[in-house]
């Protein structure tokens, strides 16, 4: 009986490492996960949002999009170099970013997606009015400026840093 037990073990404990080793990449862009948030996001009101929110926790749907991220399309990645779930896209379809951040007040509000690439930083803004668009901005460094392009990237605003000055 003592080696039964223990050969349940030992299979156990062998699959337990072989599912470490092959999951090693599990730390990625949790892809799946982020869509739903940003799909719950977009839910409503702020009332609606964490009503849905309550619900997809109890369902468990945020813990199977996260184990499914952490064993699945995390290691993926990381052994491949491709994620199957494309990150989450704006509401005008724009590719999704590392930093989003939705803002809201009244009838207003404003989506904030931030991204770093080989051009340095940019910060795009859309701006909505009753559910509609009502504007865009985007704000990037070229050539040591501050610059702030329309939808149709022309340059509305220029920044440069001032010298600082000797006391």
């Amino acid at each position: 009986m003592r080696s039964h037990h223990h050969h349940t073990w030992l299979r156990s404990t062998a699959l337990g490492l072989a599912l470490l080793l092959g999951a090693g990449g599990c730390y990625g862009p949790f892809n799946l996960t982020r869509r739903l948030y940003h799909w719950n996001g977009a839910v409503g009101g702020k009332w609606e949002q964490e009503f849905m929110f309550l619900l997809l926790v109890w369902a468990p749907v945020y813990a199977f999009t996260g184990l499914a991220d952490s064993i699945l399309f995390n290691s993926l990645e990381f052994w491949t170099g491709e994620n199957p779930v494309e990150p989450p896209r704006s509401r005008s379809g724009r590719p999704g970013a590392p930093a989003m951040r939705r803002i809201v007040r009244g009838e207003d509000e404003a989506y904030l997606t931030y991204t770093t690439g080989a051009d340095g930083p940019r910060l795009f803004i859309e701006q909505f009015r009753h559910g509609e668009p009502s504007g865009t901005l985007l704000l990037e460094y070229r050539d040591g400026s501050a610059v702030g392009l329309d939808a149709e990237g022309r340059v509305l605003l220029t920044a440069r840093p001032q010298p600082r000055l000797q006391e």
